[in-house]
């Protein structure tokens, strides 16, 4: 007949109890033993200054005491281990590519963008924000499906006009040819450098004016249109960055104050303590009744 008892009462080796001493100690919270010599240290002062405050006479007393320390060691240790979640969403926050993605719904679509600026030695400037600005609102204002010809564009988009010519003089490129250029880039590369200027002195190679403006009444309704609505997608992505950039230091600093830690981890730091509070204040209330009837019965 097989011994039964063998199937009952724990682990029986040194070895499957050395396992399931360890079980307990996985997490940290739930450590049945004191995970490091602080909070050893940290226990036994707990418990003489309850034992002072208390003074028990039974065992039943001092073993409430232990308990009630027990609790306070553990929600110290809660304590330390939410702030320390806190800390490390706030230094996760410390960055100026999680600034990028927050002004953006948490995409990463404008990183490639800053990333350039950075490695470019960019910096905001207030001149070229303006002027972008207008023209901005000026591409706002206008049907993309109505805009004809060239010459409608030189009527009606006073701001762009300018932006395209003074662009084209500064390439060395005919406006057809730098529509056609404009549309074939980045997102990021032309609106941004347009306005830093362009070298007045003549080139050996530098087109005339009238050059510059060659074929530009050829340039078919649809390559016009593509282009706008191209420039305008660049142009709203150029502002952003540049806003990022503008204010980098200000909004780290309120991404790093309203940094909060992953919710599941969180609601779990949460439902621990408020375990240990409920046991703690539990344990608090049985020893207070015992010593209340051991007075009364005295």
């Amino acid at each position: 007949m097989p011994d039964e008892t063998k199937y009952i009462g724990g682990p029986k080796s040194d070895e499957t109890k050395a396992i399931s001493s360890r079980n307990s100690i996985t997490h940290g919270l739930t450590a049945r033993k004191w995970i490091n010599e602080n909070e050893q240290q940290l226990f036994d002062t707990t418990v003489k200054a309850l034992m002072v405050d208390f003074i028990p006479e039974t065992y039943i007393e001092k073993m409430l005491i232990t308990k009630i320390a027990e609790c306070s060691v553990r929600l110290m240790r809660i304590q330390k281990v939410e702030d320390a979640m806190f800390d490390l969403a706030s230094s996760e926050a410390n960055s100026l590519i999680e600034a990028v993605k927050s002004i953006d719904n948490n995409s990463d679509r404008l990183i490639p963008a800053v990333q350039d600026t950075i490695t470019s030695t960019w910096k905001f400037d207030l001149p070229s924000y303006v002027k972008k600005m207008q023209m901005l609102i000026e591409l706002e204002e206008q049907k993309f499906d109505i805009i004809s010809d060239w010459s409608y564009v030189e009527n009606n988009m006073p701001v762009n006009t300018d932006y395209i010519c003074k662009a084209s003089v500064a390439m060395n490129l005919i406006i057809k040819d730098f529509m056609v250029r404009e549309v074939n880039q980045s997102y990021f590369i032309d609106v941004r450098v347009s306005f830093l200027g362009y070298n007045e002195s003549k080139r050996d190679d530098a087109l005339t004016i009238d050059e510059i403006f060659k074929d530009s009444h050829e340039i078919s309704s649809t390559s016009l249109q593509e282009y706008f609505k191209n420039l305008k997608i660049r142009i709203i992505n150029d502002l952003q960055v540049q806003t990022v950039l503008r204010d980098s230091t200000e909004r780290i600093q309120l991404l790093k104050d309203a940094a909060i830690p992953d919710t599941q981890k969180l609601s779990l730091i949460q439902r621990y303590r408020t375990a240990d509070e409920r046991q703690f204040s539990k344990t608090l209330g049985e020893l207070l009744e015992l010593q209340k009837r051991r007075k009364e019965s005295n």
